[in-house]
Protein backbone atom coordinates (compact mmCIF):
# COMPACT_ATOMS: atom_id res chain seq x y z
CA UNK A 1 0.00 0.00 0.00
CA UNK A 2 1.36 3.36 -0.99
CA UNK A 3 2.03 5.88 1.74
CA UNK A 4 0.21 8.50 -0.31
CA UNK A 5 -3.28 7.75 -1.75
CA UNK A 6 -3.45 8.05 -5.51
CA UNK A 7 -6.21 10.63 -5.37
CA UNK A 8 -4.42 12.83 -2.80
CA UNK A 9 -4.20 16.45 -3.88
CA UNK A 10 -1.41 18.85 -2.96
CA UNK A 11 -3.37 21.37 -0.91
CA UNK A 12 -0.57 23.92 -1.13
CA UNK A 13 -0.34 24.14 -4.88
CA UNK A 14 -3.44 22.33 -6.13
CA UNK A 15 -1.57 19.59 -8.01
CA UNK A 16 -1.55 15.87 -7.32
CA UNK A 17 1.65 14.10 -6.26
CA UNK A 18 3.45 12.36 -9.10
CA UNK A 19 3.07 8.58 -9.07
CA UNK A 20 6.06 6.43 -8.09
CA UNK A 21 8.25 4.93 -10.78
CA UNK A 22 8.66 1.20 -11.39
CA UNK A 23 11.27 0.98 -8.64
CA UNK A 24 8.91 2.40 -6.02
CA UNK A 25 10.62 5.81 -5.77
CA UNK A 26 8.87 9.12 -6.09
CA UNK A 27 10.68 11.49 -8.44
CA UNK A 28 12.36 14.36 -6.55
CA UNK A 29 11.38 17.15 -8.97
CA UNK A 30 8.26 18.97 -7.79
CA UNK A 31 7.78 16.42 -4.98
CA UNK A 32 6.32 17.90 -1.79
CA UNK A 33 6.54 16.22 1.57
CA UNK A 34 3.42 16.34 3.74
CA UNK A 35 3.55 19.32 6.06
CA UNK A 36 3.21 19.24 9.81
CA UNK A 37 0.77 21.81 11.20
CA UNK A 38 2.36 25.24 11.46
CA UNK A 39 5.33 24.52 9.16
CA UNK A 40 5.78 26.61 6.03
CA UNK A 41 5.25 24.86 2.69
CA UNK A 42 8.29 23.65 0.74
CA UNK A 43 9.72 25.89 -1.97
CA UNK A 44 8.82 24.63 -5.45
CA UNK A 45 11.28 24.55 -8.30
CA UNK A 46 9.58 27.30 -10.25
CA UNK A 47 10.09 29.80 -7.39
CA UNK A 48 13.53 30.57 -8.85
CA UNK A 49 12.98 30.56 -12.64
CA UNK A 50 16.39 32.13 -13.35
CA UNK A 51 18.38 29.44 -11.57
CA UNK A 52 19.79 26.44 -13.31
CA UNK A 53 17.53 24.10 -11.42
CA UNK A 54 17.39 20.52 -12.55
CA UNK A 55 16.24 17.25 -11.13
CA UNK A 56 18.28 14.10 -10.96
CA UNK A 57 17.14 10.67 -11.99
CA UNK A 58 16.03 8.30 -9.27
CA UNK A 59 18.68 6.14 -7.60
CA UNK A 60 19.50 2.85 -9.30
CA UNK A 61 18.09 -0.42 -7.98
CA UNK A 62 19.77 -2.02 -4.94
CA UNK A 63 23.22 -3.51 -5.52
CA UNK A 64 22.35 -6.42 -3.27
CA UNK A 65 19.53 -7.49 -1.02
CA UNK A 66 18.87 -5.03 1.79
CA UNK A 67 20.98 -2.15 0.44
CA UNK A 68 20.05 0.74 -1.78
CA UNK A 69 21.97 4.05 -1.95
CA UNK A 70 20.01 6.98 -0.54
CA UNK A 71 21.98 9.67 -2.29
CA UNK A 72 23.92 9.86 -5.50
CA UNK A 73 25.81 13.10 -6.27
CA UNK A 74 25.37 14.72 -9.65
CA UNK A 75 27.87 13.92 -12.37
CA UNK A 76 31.25 15.62 -11.97
CA UNK A 77 30.74 17.45 -15.26
CA UNK A 78 27.71 19.29 -13.90
CA UNK A 79 28.04 22.37 -11.73
CA UNK A 80 25.91 22.79 -8.65
CA UNK A 81 23.26 25.42 -9.19
CA UNK A 82 25.47 27.39 -11.54
CA UNK A 83 28.33 27.67 -8.99
CA UNK A 84 31.87 27.05 -10.16
CA UNK A 85 34.56 26.98 -7.44
CA UNK A 86 37.12 29.74 -7.85
CA UNK A 87 40.90 29.47 -7.49
CA UNK A 88 42.42 29.12 -4.02
CA UNK A 89 43.17 32.37 -2.17
CA UNK A 90 46.37 34.16 -3.08
CA UNK A 91 48.06 37.51 -2.65
CA UNK A 92 45.85 38.99 -5.39
CA UNK A 93 42.71 37.76 -3.60
CA UNK A 94 43.53 39.71 -0.44
CA UNK A 95 45.92 42.50 -1.49
CA UNK A 96 46.02 44.02 2.00
CA UNK A 97 47.07 40.83 3.73
CA UNK A 98 50.54 39.31 3.89
CA UNK A 99 49.90 35.95 2.29
CA UNK A 100 52.28 33.04 2.07
CA UNK A 101 51.47 29.77 0.40
CA UNK A 102 52.14 26.97 2.92
CA UNK A 103 54.84 24.53 1.98
CA UNK A 104 54.46 20.95 3.12
CA UNK A 105 57.16 18.35 3.19
CA UNK A 106 56.34 14.72 2.55
CA UNK A 107 56.45 13.94 6.27
CA UNK A 108 56.48 16.64 8.90
CA UNK A 109 56.80 15.16 12.37
CA UNK A 110 59.49 17.08 14.21
CA UNK A 111 58.50 17.53 17.84
CA UNK A 112 58.28 21.02 19.32
CA UNK A 113 61.55 21.72 21.15
CA UNK A 114 62.11 24.45 23.75
CA UNK A 115 65.16 25.58 25.69
CA UNK A 116 65.20 25.00 29.43
CA UNK A 117 68.32 26.02 31.35
CA UNK A 118 70.19 26.25 28.07
CA UNK A 119 69.26 22.66 27.24
CA UNK A 120 66.87 21.51 24.47
CA UNK A 121 63.85 19.64 25.83
CA UNK A 122 60.50 18.64 24.30
CA UNK A 123 57.78 21.19 24.94
CA UNK A 124 55.65 19.80 27.80
CA UNK A 125 52.28 18.45 26.67
CA UNK A 126 51.40 16.69 29.93
CA UNK A 127 53.16 14.54 32.50
CA UNK A 128 53.51 10.94 31.31
CA UNK A 129 52.26 11.95 27.86
CA UNK A 130 54.68 11.45 24.97
CA UNK A 131 55.80 14.58 23.09
CA UNK A 132 54.27 14.92 19.65
CA UNK A 133 56.56 14.03 16.78
CA UNK A 134 60.16 12.95 16.40
CA UNK A 135 61.98 14.03 19.55
CA UNK A 136 65.60 13.21 18.71
CA UNK A 137 66.20 12.95 14.95
CA UNK A 138 68.98 10.49 14.24
CA UNK A 139 68.51 8.52 17.46
CA UNK A 140 66.73 5.15 17.29
CA UNK A 141 65.73 3.98 20.79
CA UNK A 142 64.79 0.44 19.71
CA UNK A 143 68.10 -1.23 20.60
CA UNK A 144 68.33 0.62 23.92
CA UNK A 145 64.79 -0.49 24.80
CA UNK A 146 65.76 -4.11 24.12
CA UNK A 147 68.85 -3.75 26.32
CA UNK A 148 66.83 -2.23 29.17
CA UNK A 149 64.18 -4.95 28.98
CA UNK A 150 66.85 -7.63 28.99
CA UNK A 151 68.63 -5.98 31.94
CA UNK A 152 65.41 -5.81 34.01
CA UNK A 153 63.84 -9.11 33.02
CA UNK A 154 63.74 -12.13 35.25
CA UNK A 155 65.43 -12.50 38.64
CA UNK A 156 67.93 -9.76 39.40
CA UNK A 157 68.89 -6.65 37.49
CA UNK A 158 71.89 -6.01 35.27
CA UNK A 159 72.86 -2.60 36.63
CA UNK A 160 75.97 -2.42 34.46
CA UNK A 161 73.86 -2.73 31.32
CA UNK A 162 71.51 0.02 32.53
CA UNK A 163 74.46 2.33 33.21
CA UNK A 164 75.91 1.65 29.77
CA UNK A 165 72.62 2.60 28.10
CA UNK A 166 71.54 5.62 30.14
CA UNK A 167 74.61 7.44 31.47
CA UNK A 168 75.68 9.04 28.19
CA UNK A 169 72.28 10.03 26.73
CA UNK A 170 71.41 13.70 26.36
CA UNK A 171 68.08 15.30 27.19
CA UNK A 172 66.38 14.69 23.81
CA UNK A 173 67.45 11.02 23.42
CA UNK A 174 66.31 10.38 27.00
CA UNK A 175 62.88 11.84 26.18
CA UNK A 176 62.70 9.81 22.97
CA UNK A 177 63.68 6.63 24.80
CA UNK A 178 61.10 7.19 27.54
CA UNK A 179 58.28 7.80 25.04
CA UNK A 180 59.17 4.78 22.90
CA UNK A 181 59.61 2.54 25.95
CA UNK A 182 56.09 3.29 27.15
CA UNK A 183 54.65 2.72 23.67
CA UNK A 184 56.35 -0.70 23.37
CA UNK A 185 55.92 -2.03 26.90
CA UNK A 186 52.89 -0.28 28.38
CA UNK A 187 55.01 0.86 31.33
CA UNK A 188 56.93 4.04 31.94
CA UNK A 189 60.70 3.82 32.09
CA UNK A 190 60.61 5.54 35.50
CA UNK A 191 58.29 2.84 36.87
CA UNK A 192 60.49 0.01 35.64
CA UNK A 193 63.72 1.53 36.96
CA UNK A 194 62.13 2.42 40.31
CA UNK A 195 60.99 -1.20 40.74
CA UNK A 196 64.33 -2.71 39.67
CA UNK A 197 66.83 -0.43 41.42
CA UNK A 198 67.13 1.17 44.84
CA UNK A 199 69.29 3.44 46.96
CA UNK A 200 71.26 6.28 45.45
CA UNK A 201 71.74 4.27 42.25
CA UNK A 202 67.96 4.15 41.81
CA UNK A 203 67.62 7.82 42.77
CA UNK A 204 70.18 8.83 40.15
CA UNK A 205 68.55 6.76 37.40
CA UNK A 206 65.14 8.13 38.42
CA UNK A 207 66.36 11.71 37.96
CA UNK A 208 68.16 10.94 34.72
CA UNK A 209 65.24 9.45 32.81
CA UNK A 210 62.89 12.30 33.76
CA UNK A 211 65.00 14.86 31.92
CA UNK A 212 65.82 18.43 33.04
CA UNK A 213 62.34 19.97 33.18
CA UNK A 214 60.33 17.19 34.84
CA UNK A 215 63.17 16.48 37.28
CA UNK A 216 63.19 20.14 38.36
CA UNK A 217 59.41 20.05 38.83
CA UNK A 218 59.83 17.04 41.10
CA UNK A 219 62.67 18.71 43.04
CA UNK A 220 60.57 21.85 43.55
CA UNK A 221 57.73 19.72 44.87
CA UNK A 222 60.00 17.83 47.28
CA UNK A 223 61.45 21.13 48.55
CA UNK A 224 58.06 22.38 49.78
CA UNK A 225 56.20 19.15 50.47
CA UNK A 226 55.87 17.77 53.96
CA UNK A 227 57.03 19.30 57.22
CA UNK A 228 59.31 22.28 56.72
CA UNK A 229 60.86 23.70 53.56
CA UNK A 230 64.20 22.83 52.00
CA UNK A 231 65.14 26.42 51.14
CA UNK A 232 68.57 25.47 49.79
CA UNK A 233 67.03 23.06 47.29
CA UNK A 234 64.33 25.57 46.36
CA UNK A 235 66.99 28.23 45.80
CA UNK A 236 69.10 25.97 43.59
CA UNK A 237 66.08 25.06 41.48
CA UNK A 238 64.55 28.50 40.86
CA UNK A 239 67.06 31.28 41.64
CA UNK A 240 69.09 30.90 38.43
CA UNK A 241 66.15 30.47 36.04
CA UNK A 242 65.37 32.98 33.33
CA UNK A 243 61.77 34.27 33.13
CA UNK A 244 61.00 31.85 30.28
CA UNK A 245 62.56 28.96 32.24
CA UNK A 246 60.35 29.76 35.21
CA UNK A 247 57.23 29.78 33.05
CA UNK A 248 58.11 26.36 31.66
CA UNK A 249 58.75 25.05 35.18
CA UNK A 250 55.41 26.42 36.44
CA UNK A 251 53.66 24.76 33.49
CA UNK A 252 55.35 21.39 34.06
CA UNK A 253 54.59 21.56 37.80
CA UNK A 254 50.90 22.22 37.14
CA UNK A 255 50.73 19.41 34.57
CA UNK A 256 52.27 16.91 36.94
CA UNK A 257 50.71 17.87 40.27
CA UNK A 258 47.63 19.87 39.29
CA UNK A 259 48.83 22.68 41.52
CA UNK A 260 50.25 26.21 41.24
CA UNK A 261 53.92 26.25 42.24
CA UNK A 262 53.81 29.94 43.13
CA UNK A 263 50.83 29.43 45.44
CA UNK A 264 52.42 26.35 47.02
CA UNK A 265 55.60 28.30 47.73
CA UNK A 266 53.74 31.19 49.32
CA UNK A 267 51.68 28.82 51.47
CA UNK A 268 54.80 26.99 52.66
CA UNK A 269 56.90 30.07 53.49
CA UNK A 270 56.35 33.02 55.78
CA UNK A 271 57.50 36.53 56.64
CA UNK A 272 60.51 37.91 54.75
CA UNK A 273 61.44 34.50 53.35
CA UNK A 274 58.12 34.44 51.54
CA UNK A 275 58.74 37.95 50.21
CA UNK A 276 62.21 36.94 49.04
CA UNK A 277 60.99 33.97 46.98
CA UNK A 278 57.97 35.90 45.70
CA UNK A 279 60.40 38.51 44.36
CA UNK A 280 62.51 35.78 42.73
CA UNK A 281 59.62 34.09 40.92
CA UNK A 282 58.19 37.48 39.87
CA UNK A 283 61.46 39.04 38.71
CA UNK A 284 62.16 39.97 35.10
CA UNK A 285 65.77 41.14 34.95
CA UNK A 286 67.27 42.32 31.65
CA UNK A 287 68.81 39.58 29.50
CA UNK A 288 72.49 38.99 30.09
CA UNK A 289 73.33 40.19 26.56
CA UNK A 290 72.06 43.71 27.29
CA UNK A 291 74.85 46.25 27.79
CA UNK A 292 75.51 47.25 31.40
CA UNK A 293 74.40 50.73 32.44
CA UNK A 294 77.33 51.88 34.58
CA UNK A 295 75.46 54.94 35.85
CA UNK A 296 72.86 52.55 37.24
CA UNK A 297 75.69 50.50 38.76
CA UNK A 298 77.06 53.55 40.61
CA UNK A 299 73.57 54.41 41.78
CA UNK A 300 73.07 50.85 43.10
CA UNK A 301 76.39 51.06 45.00
CA UNK A 302 75.18 54.18 46.86
CA UNK A 303 71.75 52.68 47.57
CA UNK A 304 73.22 49.43 48.93
CA UNK A 305 75.67 51.30 51.15
CA UNK A 306 72.88 53.41 52.65
CA UNK A 307 70.75 50.27 53.14
CA UNK A 308 73.51 48.34 54.93
CA UNK A 309 76.87 49.65 56.07
CA UNK A 310 75.75 53.28 56.15
CA UNK A 311 72.99 52.82 58.73
CA UNK A 312 72.08 51.05 61.93
CA UNK A 313 70.19 47.95 60.96
CA UNK A 314 69.68 46.67 57.42
CA UNK A 315 67.09 47.47 54.81
CA UNK A 316 66.82 43.86 53.64
CA UNK A 317 64.19 44.38 50.95
CA UNK A 318 66.37 47.00 49.21
CA UNK A 319 69.21 44.47 49.01
CA UNK A 320 66.80 41.83 47.68
CA UNK A 321 65.36 44.23 45.12
CA UNK A 322 68.73 45.11 43.57
CA UNK A 323 70.34 41.67 43.71
CA UNK A 324 67.29 39.81 42.37
CA UNK A 325 66.25 42.26 39.63
CA UNK A 326 69.60 42.88 37.94
CA UNK A 327 71.28 40.89 35.17
CA UNK A 328 74.39 38.82 35.88
CA UNK A 329 76.72 41.24 34.02
CA UNK A 330 75.21 44.11 36.01
CA UNK A 331 75.76 42.23 39.29
CA UNK A 332 79.35 41.46 38.26
CA UNK A 333 79.98 45.17 37.69
CA UNK A 334 78.20 45.98 40.96
CA UNK A 335 80.36 43.55 42.96
CA UNK A 336 83.50 45.04 41.42
CA UNK A 337 82.45 48.67 41.97
CA UNK A 338 81.24 48.12 45.54
CA UNK A 339 84.42 46.22 46.47
CA UNK A 340 86.68 48.98 45.13
CA UNK A 341 84.76 51.70 46.97
CA UNK A 342 83.92 49.94 50.24
CA UNK A 343 84.50 46.23 50.81
CA UNK A 344 83.48 42.90 49.33
CA UNK A 345 79.73 42.83 48.76
CA UNK A 346 79.59 39.15 49.68
CA UNK A 347 81.20 39.98 53.03
CA UNK A 348 78.57 42.66 53.55
CA UNK A 349 75.84 40.07 52.90
CA UNK A 350 77.44 37.65 55.37
CA UNK A 351 77.63 40.32 58.07
CA UNK A 352 74.22 41.93 57.51
CA UNK A 353 72.06 38.85 56.85
CA UNK A 354 71.44 35.42 58.31
CA UNK A 355 69.50 32.24 57.62
CA UNK A 356 67.76 31.51 54.35
CA UNK A 357 67.89 35.10 53.07
CA UNK A 358 71.65 35.21 53.48
CA UNK A 359 72.02 31.81 51.80
CA UNK A 360 69.87 32.80 48.80
CA UNK A 361 71.43 36.22 48.22
CA UNK A 362 74.91 34.70 48.37
CA UNK A 363 73.88 32.01 45.89
CA UNK A 364 72.79 34.69 43.40
CA UNK A 365 75.85 36.91 43.95
CA UNK A 366 78.30 34.01 43.79
CA UNK A 367 76.78 33.13 40.42
CA UNK A 368 77.67 36.57 39.06
CA UNK A 369 80.98 37.53 40.72
CA UNK A 370 83.47 38.65 38.08
CA UNK A 371 86.58 36.99 39.52
CA UNK A 372 86.16 33.68 37.67
CA UNK A 373 83.25 34.45 35.34
CA UNK A 374 85.51 35.65 32.54
CA UNK A 375 87.45 32.38 32.57
CA UNK A 376 84.73 29.81 33.20
CA UNK A 377 81.38 31.54 32.78
CA UNK A 378 78.72 32.84 35.22
CA UNK A 379 78.04 30.56 38.17
CA UNK A 380 80.55 27.88 37.14
CA UNK A 381 82.99 28.51 40.00
CA UNK A 382 80.11 28.55 42.48
CA UNK A 383 78.74 25.24 41.21
CA UNK A 384 82.17 23.59 41.36
CA UNK A 385 82.34 24.66 45.02
CA UNK A 386 78.84 23.31 45.69
CA UNK A 387 79.83 19.90 44.27
CA UNK A 388 82.87 19.81 46.52
CA UNK A 389 80.74 20.86 49.48
CA UNK A 390 78.51 17.82 48.83
CA UNK A 391 81.52 15.54 49.46
CA UNK A 392 83.47 17.51 52.04
CA UNK A 393 83.76 16.46 55.69
CA UNK A 394 82.53 13.34 57.41
CA UNK A 395 80.16 11.47 55.14
CA UNK A 396 78.92 12.39 51.69
CA UNK A 397 75.73 14.38 51.27
CA UNK A 398 74.55 11.99 48.58
CA UNK A 399 71.18 13.61 47.89
CA UNK A 400 72.87 16.93 47.19
CA UNK A 401 75.57 15.27 45.10
CA UNK A 402 73.07 13.30 43.00
CA UNK A 403 70.79 16.23 42.22
CA UNK A 404 73.70 18.56 41.43
CA UNK A 405 75.44 16.10 39.11
CA UNK A 406 72.16 15.39 37.28
CA UNK A 407 71.16 19.06 36.97
CA UNK A 408 74.61 20.28 35.90
CA UNK A 409 75.40 17.55 33.37
CA UNK A 410 72.57 18.33 30.93
CA UNK A 411 74.34 21.47 29.66
CA UNK A 412 77.46 19.63 28.58
CA UNK A 413 79.71 22.59 27.62
CA UNK A 414 78.99 24.28 30.95
CA UNK A 415 79.52 21.01 32.82
CA UNK A 416 82.95 20.66 31.21
CA UNK A 417 83.71 24.16 32.50
CA UNK A 418 82.59 23.08 36.00
CA UNK A 419 84.96 20.10 35.83
CA UNK A 420 87.82 22.40 34.77
CA UNK A 421 87.02 24.85 37.60
CA UNK A 422 86.98 22.01 40.13
CA UNK A 423 90.35 20.79 38.85
CA UNK A 424 91.84 24.28 39.15
CA UNK A 425 90.50 25.00 42.64
CA UNK A 426 91.00 21.62 44.33
CA UNK A 427 93.82 20.13 42.24
CA UNK A 428 91.84 16.99 41.69
CA UNK A 429 89.53 15.82 38.93
CA UNK A 430 85.81 15.68 39.64
CA UNK A 431 85.71 12.03 38.50
CA UNK A 432 88.47 11.12 40.95
CA UNK A 433 86.82 13.02 43.78
CA UNK A 434 83.48 11.27 43.22
CA UNK A 435 85.14 7.87 42.85
CA UNK A 436 86.76 8.35 46.26
CA UNK A 437 83.46 9.23 47.96
CA UNK A 438 81.11 6.64 46.45
CA UNK A 439 81.11 2.91 45.77
CA UNK A 440 79.54 0.08 43.77
CA UNK A 441 77.15 0.64 40.89
CA UNK A 442 76.25 4.07 42.29
CA UNK A 443 79.89 5.09 41.85
CA UNK A 444 80.04 3.63 38.33
CA UNK A 445 76.93 5.56 37.30
CA UNK A 446 78.08 8.94 38.66
CA UNK A 447 81.54 8.60 37.15
CA UNK A 448 80.01 7.59 33.79
CA UNK A 449 77.73 10.65 33.86
CA UNK A 450 80.66 12.93 34.64
CA UNK A 451 82.74 11.43 31.83
CA UNK A 452 79.82 11.59 29.44
CA UNK A 453 80.69 8.32 27.74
Amino acid sequence: MSYYPSNHQNSDYGAPFAPPNNQGYYPPGGFNLPQAPGNPPPIPSYSYPASNYQTHPPPPPPFHNGYAPTYLPPPASQSHGGYTPGPPPSQSTYPGVSFQTPQYSHYQNQASIIQYRNTPVPAPVGYDLPPLGDIAPGYDPSMDIDKIRKATKGIGTDETALIAVLAHLGSLPIASLSAAFKARTGKTLVEVLDSETSGYLGETLHGLVQGPLWHDAELARSAIQGAGTDELLLTEVIADLTPSDRQNLFMAYRMRYGRDLQADMRNDLSAKTERLYTMIISSNPPPDNVAVNFQQVEHDVKVLYKAGQGKIGTDEITFCDIIINRSKPHLAALCDAYGRKYKSLTKVIKSEFSGHMRQTLLFILEGAKPKHSMEFGPGVWRDAKLLEKSMKGLGTKDKQLVRRIIRYHWDRPRFEAIKAAHQKKYRKSLEGRIAGETSGDYKKLLVAIVKGI
